[in-house]
């Protein structure tokens, strides 16, 4: 039998984890799915091991493992992937996150329209994301990024919160603009209120963004992801050889 298994990244704040689950049984609910359950990563319950023993139980041979990361990172890209080969006698089909897709930058430009932005020259659009040290990450973002400046009509300017260009630092190149933060967190975690603490005296008009969130409108991007996996014709094994073809500009597949 198939399975589906949905993972987040896991919080240390309950109420994080209790908005992720809440989410994704609304992801879950229209599924043709026979099998499905949903797992954290890390800081949370029931973990990746938990989730497949549960479809395990319920007989599942074929185990399609949905990230329900914004980016292909270290933990999309390794740390899942990881996870899922204890089980050697289990089939796994792996999606992509979330990513550059249409329905995100409907999803960021509503958040922009939101805030106020008027796609004026006196204003500046900043897409700041937690940062990795996966390339593929880093390349998804910036493609992410040009969708946006194609929406908009403007460049949207992308940095980091852990990692170079940082967020302050790229703030700080536009005293003389009116700037509009765009925060691409699913779990914001301490990471806005980290920004709005450094930025709160900074030069210049700069304006917060409600962040991506759980939007109702990702559900059918995840529901997307899913099948796409479904249709994918390799195997788990295949997923970090064919992300860093993606990577370095051979991609061989689309859905793993």
């Amino acid at each position: 039998m198939k399975a589906t298994i949905y993972i987040g990244h896991g919080s240390r704040r309950a109420e994080a984890n209790e908005k992720f689950i809440s989410f994704i049984k609304k992801v879950m609910q229209p599924s043709t799915a026979v099998i499905q359950a949903f797992g954290f990563l890390e800081h949370a319950e029931p973990s990746i091991a938990q989730a497949v023993e549960t479809c395990i139980k319920q007989g599942a041979s074929e185990i399609t493992v949905v990230p329900v990361f914004l980016l292909p990172g270290i933990h999309a890209n390794k740390d899942i992937p990881a996870q899922c080969k204890s089980y050697p006698d289990i089939v796994f089909r792996y999606g992509k996150p979330l990513g550059a897709d249409e329905m995100m930058v409907e999803i960021l430009g509503a958040r922009l329209t939101a805030a106020g932005f008027e796609k004026r020259e006196s204003e500046a659009v900043l897409l700041v994301g937690h940062g990795s040290r996966e390339p593929a990450a880093a390349v998804e973002f910036e493609k992410l990024a040009q969708r946006m400046a194609e929406k908009i009509g403007q460049q949207v300017h992308t940095s980091y919160v852990t990692t170079p260009v940082f967020y302050h630092d790229m703030a700080a190149k536009f005293v003389d603009k009116k700037v509009y933060i765009l925060p691409y967190f699913l779990f914001s975690g301490g990471y806005t209120v980290k920004m709005k603490k450094e930025l709160d005296g900074a030069s210049g008009d700069i304006i917060f963004c409600h962040q991506v969130g759980f939007d109702a409108r990702l559900i059918p991007l995840i529901q997307k992801r899913a099948g796409e996996a479904r249709e994918y014709e390799g195997k788990l094994s295949d997923y970090a050889a064919a992300r860093r073809e993606k990577s370095s500009g051979r991609w061989r597949r689309q859905g793993c």
